[in-house]
């Protein structure tokens, strides 16, 4: 007869625990559901009934947390969760939960210090190592986050997160040396080859960057230099300024002298304007230019249209462009179609004569590592040389910079 009793007792104990699973169960199925409805501050109302039945139950504590983390109530989530995550032995899900709040409170050092405790326990957190790296890369400890990213598996190493901050560590650098080699043939008729080169130096400030470059060019068994400078001044809602102004040591392949600038403005997401002016003295005329550009972006595409204007000629040039950039891994691809007198690189000179130019060109970025690119560029025109004749021009240019 005990036995019976004792058999009765303990299955209605049982049956006791297991409703009291499942309405936990149930209960923090209606929380979730509360949660992915943004509706915060009910799924905390539904809590509590929950903890106060349940008061030992850490996976509600540390829900409870979270759910104040994502309300951006860092303060009270991190009094609920730093109990769990500062014991002796700490509860692994706390700590993951308290190294969010740090992360997203920017307050990175902290953040940093229990990346370190929950690495303790397990060392190959994926997870934990990139939110590490990311607080590294915030404080400018870049060295050090790029160090641990070399420790990461190989699968991870590779990932879009990964990509993306090694770019954000490498746009940081300060510096940048380019040279350049442009080829510019003709054929049907042909003539002797143009060549042009330059070799530039970078360096950005805070709020601004200066551009030193030397330029030379060789053309009818002449060798020409120039030497330019560019200045860029940004402002706020990422409006800047351009300028640039250079002198040469010839007369015909450059201009004597040159000054330029134009504003370049972003009143919304999509679109972005530009106004601008370019002047160039030669020795027997100068020659003004007038620019601007409206440009339309969608995802990683932009559409961009620009005139350009001689004013002394009263020519009018037209450069239509389609790019597709990955901001990852800081490729791009570029397509253009031109129509006008304004050639290739603006290398212009005062004997430009009203003839018709249809020019198509391609160009790439690639980058290799982290600090070393390329671009290829590549532009064929089918140009008026003389009135109603018409020739082959083909312009080859490879650009190689060095960003440290």
């Amino acid at each position: 007869m005990k036995f019976l009793y004792y058999s009765i007792f303990l299955f209605l104990i049982s049956s006791s625990v297991i409703a009291q699973e499942i309405n936990l169960d149930a209960a923090l199925s209606d929380v979730k559901r509360e949660v992915e409805k943004n509706n915060y501050d009910k799924a905390l109302l539904l809590l509590e009934p929950l903890q106060t039945k349940f008061p030992e139950n850490e996976d509600i504590k540390i829900y409870k947390g979270r759910i104040y983390s994502w309300k951006k109530e860092y303060a009270s989530a991190i009094k609920i969760l730093s109990p769990m995550a500062d014991r002796t032995n700490p509860n692994p899900d706390a700590l993951l939960a308290i190294i969010n709040v740090y992360f997203w409170s920017e307050q990175f050092e902290t953040c940093i210090a229990y990346c370190d405790k929950y690495l303790a326990i397990d060392s190959n957190s994926s997870d934990v190592l990139l939110i590490k790296i990311k607080s590294l890369e915030k404080l400018n400890r870049d060295k050090e986050a790029l160090e641990l990213v070399e420790k990461l598996p190989i699968t991870d190493n590779s990932t879009q997160a990964i990509t993306g901050l090694r770019t954000l560590i490498g746009q940081k650098a300060k510096n940048a040396i380019a040279a350049s080699y442009l080829n510019i043939s003709t054929s049907d008729p042909g003539q002797s080859p143009l060549h042009y080169g330059y070799i530039e130096y970078s360096h950005k400030f805070s709020k601004s960057a200066l551009v030193g470059r030397a330029n030379i060019g060789y053309a009818n068994n002449d060798t020409q230099m120039m030497f330019e400078a560019d200045y860029y001044q940004t402002f706020k809602k990422r409006d800047y300024l351009y300028v640039n102004a250079g002198f040469s040591t010839g007369e015909t392949i450059f201009p004597v002298a040159k000054v330029g600038a134009e504003y370049y403005f972003k009143p919304g997401k999509r679109f972005d304007y530009a106004l601008g002016a370019r002047f160039m003295h030669f020795e027997t005329d100068d020659v003004t230019l007038l620019t601007g550009q409206i440009a339309y972006k969608t995802g990683s595409y932009a559409l961009a249209y620009r005139p350009y204007y001689d004013t002394s000629n009263e020519l009018l040039s037209h450069v239509l462009s389609i790019q597709h950039t990955n901001d990852d891994k800081e490729s791009l691809i570029r397509l253009e179609l031109q129509y006008g007198n304004v050639p290739y690189l603006y290398l212009y000179n005062n004997a430009t004569e009203p003839l018709k130019a249809y020019r198509v060109g391609l160009q790439y970025q690639h980058r290799f590592g982290n600090s070393f690119f390329v671009r290829p560029v590549f532009l064929y025109e089918y140009e008026e040389y003389l009135p109603n004749e018409y020739r082959n021009r083909f312009n080859v240019q490879v650009i190689v910079t060095k960003r440290f």
